[in-house]
């Protein structure tokens, strides 16, 4: 089931170990230079780190995620697309690290990176049974909503420490076995590169961490994932082949996708693009400290939600209608009981005369 023959396994050890190796001295390098030239994230009421650590570690995890494939990726490929996608995604990422850009900025940037990978092939392939050429403006469209959207759901989720790595790390390993499980090698090729530089930088990311990937970090996993997922030949079922890179990264898309209706629902924000860039202690971690965990056991809580989606998510793979039914409804369960977590208790009148007799 997971037999790889010994020309890619030779490239495959290659790429990973070379991707590994990259992101912990470059990440480590990273840590001194940040703070040298003061590229620092500055606590404040909205964050949960106490002391200024340094930022932008996504560079080095673009470089050692780069560099490996540029070996084995053939010029004009659509892997070779990833990786130039993910280099703007980065450099855009970069500059909003260092000179804040606006939310407008951003999402154009992330479109045009877009178009640009679609000149490598890489968009979604859905059929309409509409003209050929508009059925390319939707798919183009969809590709760019949803790759914009995934850079802002891991950003939003990089919350808390090794929280938007590890979730990530998860999703690529997950895409790692289908294209082994696929024969899809050069895909898995690109995920082992990943897997590498993410694993590098969660070294130094785990808490406490010495080092945040900052945006740069962020739009380049962002980037890399919703691309990958795009590629990747899922499922001979075509709507099976589009829910499993959701599912698979459904945490961040969750996350996201809560704080924005629970701000407009509790009068937070006003406007669903302030919902979108607002800054506050409302995600998915924070509201697992808030239920008592510490931020580790917050972190791992994430992680194994996660990782238990993605088995479920893959597993559709092989099922039929009636399995695949049920794997879903077990993903919408899993979600439901986050729903519960992440509310807000109501506290009654006697709740609210209890506490006060207590203070």
């Amino acid at each position: 089931m997971f037999s790889i023959p010994n020309e890619w396994l030779q490239h495959y050890l290659m790429v990973f170990f070379g991707a590994l190796v990259f992101s912990l001295v470059l990440t480590w390098l990273s840590i001194r230079v940040m703070k040298k030239i003061n590229v620092m994230d500055v606590p404040d009421e909205r964050k949960i780190h106490q002391k200024p650590i340094p930022r932008m570690a996504g560079i080095g995890m673009y470089i050692a995620f780069a560099l490996p494939l540029l070996i084995f990726v053939p010029p004009g490929y659509s892997e070779e697309g990833i990786i130039i996608g993910a280099g703007i995604a980065l450099a855009i990422g970069a500059i909003d690290d260092v000179h804040r850009i606006s939310a407008v900025g951003k999402l154009i940037a992330l479109f045009v990176a877009t178009i640009v990978i679609w000149r490598f092939g890489v968009v979604a392939n859905f059929h309409f049974g509409v003209d050929p050429m508009l059925e390319k403006g939707i798919n183009l469209v969809l590709t760019m909503i949803w790759i914009a959207g995934l850079c802002s759901a891991i950003n939003a989720l990089d919350h808390m420490d090794g929280l938007a790595g590890g979730v990530s790390v998860i999703a690529a390993i997950t895409y790692l076995a289908v294209s082994i499980q696929s024969y899809q090698w050069e895909w898995g090729l690109v995920s082992l590169s990943l897997i590498g530089s993410i694993l590098g930088f969660l070294f130094f990311n785990r808490h406490p961490a010495k080092i945040f990937m900052g945006d740069s970090g962020s739009f380049f996993l962002g980037f890399s994932l919703a691309s990958i997922g795009i590629m990747g030949g899922w499922s001979p079922n075509p709507i099976k082949s589009a829910v499993i890179p959701i599912a698979v990264l459904s945490i961040p898309i969750f996350d996201l996708c809560y704080v924005i209706i629970a701000r407009r629902l509790n009068g937070t924000t006003k406007s669903l693009r302030e919902s979108i860039v607002y800054c506050g202690k409302d995600h998915i971690g924070h509201r697992l400290m808030d239920l008592g965990f510490c931020q580790v056991n917050a972190v791992r809580i994430v992680w194994l939600t996660s990782l238990t989606i993605a088995i479920s998510a893959v597993t559709i793979r092989y099922t039929k209608i009636l399995e695949s039914i049920l794997f879903l409804i077990q993903i919408i369960m899993i979600y439901v009981i986050l729903l519960i977590l992440m509310k807000p208790p109501r506290l009654s009148k006697k709740g609210n005369s209890d506490g006060e007799q207590h203070k």
